[in-house]
């Protein structure tokens, strides 16, 4: 009985604790050559379920600068790649022309999370781009090195199981790349 008893104490725990992952303030620790760096997500109410956090890049010792990304919600997110990551909670990897690529992780309650990309310079951490969202995720992110690119493993489209006629999300590679200057990205394989 009392072993029913914590079990149920600890369920309801959980269940009121909420996702961790949901904060109104949360913070990137980042590194990039001898440059620390972060990028801050900051609700402006206080309360993460409203959607407003606006998100600030401190460059080394210079003042705080607004991205112009929408306001929402941007929950930390592991990225498993084999590139060097040089941030905590988000994504910055090394991109051509001497600029970093910051990938962001947008929840987009009720549909799966949004990843978005921006474009900084890696001397001096100014806005080079706001490439905006590229495609929908749901479990950690997978990245990997192509060329002076890479290929990143997002949810294409979505489609209903035969079986029990629920949905289900089909994954497929997109290619992030540079062309003239440019940040470029599309789907590896046509739509069949």
């Amino acid at each position: 009985m009392r072993v029913l008893a914590l079990l149920l104490l600890s369920f309801a725990f959980q269940a009121s604790a909420g996702d961790a992952r949901l904060r109104p303030e949360w913070t990137a620790a980042c590194k990039s050559g001898n440059t620390d760096f972060s990028v801050r997500f900051d609700s402006r109410s206080g309360d993460p379920y409203r959607d407003d956090q606006a998100v600030t890049l401190a460059w080394g010792k210079n003042s705080p600068v607004a991205l112009p990304i929408e306001p929402a919600l941007y929950v930390p997110t592991r990225i498993a790649s084999d590139a060097l990551n040089h941030c905590q909670g988000i994504g910055a990897f090394d991109w051509p022309g001497g600029r970093l690529l910051l990938l962001i992780r947008k929840n987009d309650r009720p549909a799966d999370d949004q990843l978005i990309a921006i474009v900084i310079d890696a001397k001096s951490g100014a806005l080079v781009g706001n490439e905006g969202p590229l495609g929908a995720i749901s479990q950690d992110i997978v990245l990997l090195r192509q060329g002076q690119g890479f290929r990143a493993l997002l949810e294409r489209s979505w489609h209903v199981d035969a079986g029990d006629g629920g949905e289900f999300a089909a994954p497929d590679w997109m290619t992030l790349g540079s062309a003239q200057g440019r940040f470029v990205h599309e789907w590896e394989t046509a739509r069949k």
